[in-house]
């Protein structure tokens, strides 16, 4: 009877610890992040339908802003994990862009400037995968397609 307790309290130990090792490493097959940048990993929660959502990224960082409109330039290579086939996105080459330049009155304030990517596809089963230069954060949006389907006109 002991040696019938001791065994499952055994399996159910080294079922946790390989649970818990699998949950917490779900990126190792991705590239240690290179000198001068940082990795960041998005994980975004398990949907019913995927293909519903996407996920708008914005790279960029804290500035002192007025009231003119900035916007960063950057780019943006997606790149292949070797022997994985997973992808993951590189963020290089961020470039002060466009501003408005308005005369503003009132004092500057903290604000974040951003890169504005393209929409990406929502796995939920993958991180997405970012690598983007040190001192620069990576935020994103989930926009969901809603119920509604609409019928274009024929003209």
């Amino acid at each position: 009877m002991k040696n019938i307790f001791l065994g499952l309290a055994l399996c159910c130990s080294v079922a946790m610890l390989q649970a818990q090792e699998s949950e917490k490493d779900n990126i190792h097959m991705f590239p240690q992040a290179k000198e001068g940048y940082v990795r960041h990993v998005i994980e975004v929660p398990k949907t019913d339908n995927d293909y519903a959502h996407k996920i708008a990224l914005s790279i960029g960082k804290m500035d002192w802003v007025d009231c003119n409109h900035k916007q960063l330039f950057a780019d943006i290579k997606k790149k292949t994990v070797k022997g994985w086939g997973y992808s993951y996105l590189e963020v290089d080459n961020i470039n002060a862009g466009m501003s408005t330049m308005m005369m503003c009155q009132e004092p500057k304030e903290q604000g974040f400037i951003a890169f504005h990517d393209i929409l990406r596809r929502y796995n939920s089963r993958l991180p997405l995968v970012v690598y983007a230069p040190q001192g620069y954060e990576v935020r994103y949006h989930i926009w969901s397609a809603g119920k509604t389907e609409y019928k274009a006109q024929a003209r």
